[in-house]
């Protein structure tokens, strides 16, 4: 009777054992599942960034070329008022 007693005294602690590792293991699934969420709005907007970036470069790309042909077309008309 006695061990029987001991074995089910060793159970009850290797069950409560077990719950509190779980807990643990709980609580940092949760902690990594936070993390994870902010990494990935931390990316989203990374890359937000750099599609507005690139968005900005073609503008003034646009805008340079525009400025390019301006400059031609006003160094023709220049060119006329030499001759």
């Amino acid at each position: 009777m006695q061990m029987k007693k001991e074995h089910i005294t060793q159970i009850t602690e290797n069950l409560s054992d077990i719950t509190a590792n779980t807990q643990e293991m709980n609580g940092t699934i949760e902690e990594i599942a936070s993390i994870s969420e902010e990494s990935a709005a931390g990316i989203e907007e990374t890359a937000a960034s750099s599609q507005q970036a690139s968005s900005s470069m073609e503008e003034i790309a646009g805008s340079s070329e525009q400025l390019a042909k301006t400059a031609e077309e006003l160094n023709d008309i220049v060119q006329r008022f030499k001759l």
